[in-house]
């Protein structure tokens, strides 16, 4: 993404209250994600947002209009998936800051790799 169409896209989300004024934006990318259904058996949807930023991996699934706000700082675990028999899937691990449990997101996205090494430097995993 060229950087005039970063930077509007990071006014929108400032705009919107997504993100802070100071914050900086590397990009974005639409996602699958799983959703559980009984146990440990997860089904994949489609239709949803991974934003990452210089602070926090922000997550939008399906149409809810609801943000996952996941900072850096939040996150114990990162690896690869697959989603089916594609190898392009993320798992990150981290702590709710709310509850205090800790959630395990599975995504799959594009360039995978370019991701994962941006969350793998700003945490240290």
């Amino acid at each position: 993404m060229n950087e005039q169409k970063l930077e509007k896209q990071r006014r929108n989300l400032v705009d919107r209250g997504v993100l802070s004024p100071d914050e900086k934006l590397y990009g974005s990318s639409t996602i699958n994600y799983t959703e559980k259904l009984i146990g440990r058996i997860e089904t994949w949807n489609q239709g949803g947002v991974a934003i990452f930023t210089d602070r926090q991996v922000i997550l939008t699934k399906g149409f809810s209009c609801e943000y996952i706000h996941i900072p850096y700082s939040c996150i114990k675990e990162l690896g690869k998936c697959n989603q089916g028999l594609f190898p392009i899937g993320m798992v990150i691990t981290y702590e709710n800051r709310e509850s205090g449990e800790i959630v395990t997101e599975k995504i799959s996205l594009g360039k995978r790799k370019k991701w994962l090494q941006i969350i793998s430097e700003k945490t240290g995993l």
